[in-house]
């Protein structure tokens, strides 16, 4: 993507999807996910090529206005937990390391409310101290650090390995085939095995979700439970 059609996109009002992620019943609990849409895709579910037609700065400058704008969306929805993606390079910034500490430490954020999501589907390059002591500072606040799409792509393992990750959310297409679906249970396990919450998303259906149960993951998000909220 170019510079102009990435700042003819971002340069617009952001406007964000909003997902609940409900528990082993099927039941609300005021967990939502923010989803990033530009207005020009706004209604169409896949958008991954919009992402990966970024330029490495191109995805900073988007997690920096992304961040920016978390403060007026705590105060208009007031969740009891907000999930954020978050592109692994952006952690490699320090004007987003700045970001995050300052949203942090002169408490415009509360980071009890909120669960960052670490995309795997992008590559991480191994993380510098001053961006391991940011995701510590998080954490140590409350607040929740996830891995999306975990077992999709780079699995980012030495951050399980420091315990720093709350949740690993897994892609229901995994179970749309049979072959997979061993690999999506042994996910579920893992998560159980290690202490961690786990999330299956993309459900669609009730087929979904029922295979989801009995694999054992903890919470569901997708399309089937309900429509989207817009801001």
């Amino acid at each position: 993507m170019n510079l102009a059609a990435f700042k003819s996109a971002t340069d617009q009002k952001l406007t964000f999807q909003f997902q609940d992620i409900v528990d082993a019943n099927a039941n609300h609990q005021d967990w939502l996910e923010m989803l990033y849409r530009p207005q020009t895709l706004m209604g169409h579910r896949n958008v991954e090529q919009f992402f990966k037609a970024l330029s490495v700065q191109q995805k900073i400058d988007l997690d920096i206005k992304i961040f920016s704008q978390i403060e007026s969306v705590l105060e208009t929805h007031n969740p009891k937990r907000l999930s954020i993606n978050l592109m692994p390079i952006s952690l490699l910034s320090p004007q987003f390391r700045d970001l995050l500490w300052q949203l942090i430490d002169y408490n415009i954020i509360n980071p009890r409310q909120l669960c960052i999501e670490i995309v795997e589907t992008d590559s991480m390059p191994p993380l510098c101290s001053s961006a391991i002591k940011v995701l510590q500072h998080f954490k140590e606040k409350g607040g929740w650090l996830a891995l999306d799409d975990f077992g999709s792509g780079f699995a980012h393992w030495e951050l399980l390995q420091m315990g720093l990750i709350n949740v690993i959310k897994v892609a229901s297409q995994n179970i749309k085939h049979s072959s997979h679906n061993n690999f999506t249970n042994g996910l579920a396990k893992f998560a159980a095995s290690m202490n961690i919450i786990s999330v299956l998303e993309g459900v669609e259906n009730e087929q979904d979700l029922m295979t989801g149960m009995k694999q054992g993951f903890d919470n569901f998000q997708g399309w089937y439970f309900d429509g989207v909220n817009h801001q």
